[in-house]
């Protein structure tokens, strides 16, 4: 039997992790990022409190202009983490999963988007 050496391809970590502080008025909001294969995770919540109550999950659609959306865990009527999966999904065209675990009114809300947009435009190394 003929010894031969087999070469293992070793392909290179594809997770990017990036985390960031928002601050919006006098709110303190800290985000993570994970970029996955095709995929994007963000979490949002308070710096001081690891928690994971919400999660949603977003996908473009052949089928459909929107992407399609579903609510993981968390209330239904708390749609924070729906909505924002749909737009980053439409946006970047990949599945993205948001967690979003801090208590916002609707003031504050556009301003942590627009937060993490200027991130995302200013760190492209995250996609």
């Amino acid at each position: 039997m003929e010894n031969k050496s087999e070469e293992i391809a070793r392909s290179e970590c594809d997770v990017k992790f990036h985390d960031f502080v928002a601050k919006v008025g006098d709110l303190s909001v800290a985000c993570h990022t994970i970029k996955m294969a095709n995929c994007l995770y963000v979490w949002i919540g308070d710096h001081s409190k690891n928690v994971m109550n919400d999660l949603s999950f977003a996908i473009r659609s052949p089928y459909d202009k929107e992407p399609l959306t579903t609510k993981i865990m968390g209330p239904i009527a708390n749609e924070f983490s729906s909505n924002l999966a749909k737009r980053l999904a439409k946006k970047l065209s990949i599945a993205v999963y948001v967690s979003f675990n801090v208590q916002v009114d609707n003031i504050s809300l556009p301003g942590i988007e627009r937060r993490l947009q200027e991130e995302f435009n200013s760190h492209p190394e995250i996609f």
